[in-house]
């Protein structure tokens, strides 16, 4: 199957749009060239009890925030901390310990990643969180360095995704009112309670032109 570069970058699902309306897929003739296939499988261990395997899951399909299958485009590293789900309505937050590739799990039942409410999951995660303000107070707040919000949709992000002064709106969950606010600090290793959302990347926006305009 052929890989759609940009560059030497694969874009992830929900990074090219037609308008305000996301791409689903790109075809050359009848070859699906994005988003790609994944062939594989992770194995986990339970978040609440790392010495419990779970069940493996699949690393080529999961589950959008209305439950509809989707692909997966992306490998999550080890460590990376997600829901799973056999039945679609009980989740289990697990962390990926491995990655088999060209394979499929032994067991029948494999599980999902919902990627749908990490944030039932931030019991599981280490501390790694950015220190913030809400725009047009002083008052201090912490936010996730493991996960964000990419139009209300759950991403991955690396350590130094974001830089001191960078203004985001920030949210509890995917269907929480945004609230806007600055970073202050990185690399910091207290208890978050609010993930960024980087609204499909169109900031500056109206709503945070407090913080931006101070």
């Amino acid at each position: 199957m052929a890989d759609l570069k940009f560059g030497n970058t694969t874009p992830l699902a929900g990074n090219i749009k037609v308008g305000s309306d996301d791409v689903s897929r790109i075809y050359q003739g009848t070859t699906k060239v994005w988003p790609s296939s994944i062939s594989g499988y992770y194995t986990a261990v339970f978040c609440s009890n790392p010495n419990a395997l779970a069940r493996p899951f699949s690393a080529s399909k999961g589950l959008d925030a209305n439950g509809n299958e989707v692909d997966l485009t992306e490998i999550f590293p080890n460590g990376t901390v997600v829901e799973v789900t056999t039945t679609g309505t009980i989740k289990t937050c697990v962390t990926i310990t491995g990655f088999v590739e060209n394979a499929t799990p032994g067991s029948s039942k494999i599980y999902t990643p919902t990627m749908n409410d990490f944030s039932d999951c931030t019991d599981c995660l280490p501390n790694r969180s950015y220190r913030a303000v809400f725009c047009g107070t002083d008052q201090v707040v912490y936010v996730s360095g493991y996960y964000a919000f990419s139009n209300r949709q759950p991403i991955y992000i690396d350590a130094g995704e974001y830089q001191v002064d960078d203004v985001l709106l920030a949210r509890s969950d995917a269907q929480s009112i945004g609230v806007c606010v600055q970073i202050t600090a990185v690399g910091q290793n207290n208890d978050s309670t609010l993930f960024f959302d980087d609204d499909g990347g169109t900031y500056p926006v109206s709503l945070c032109n407090q913080c931006i305009n101070e």
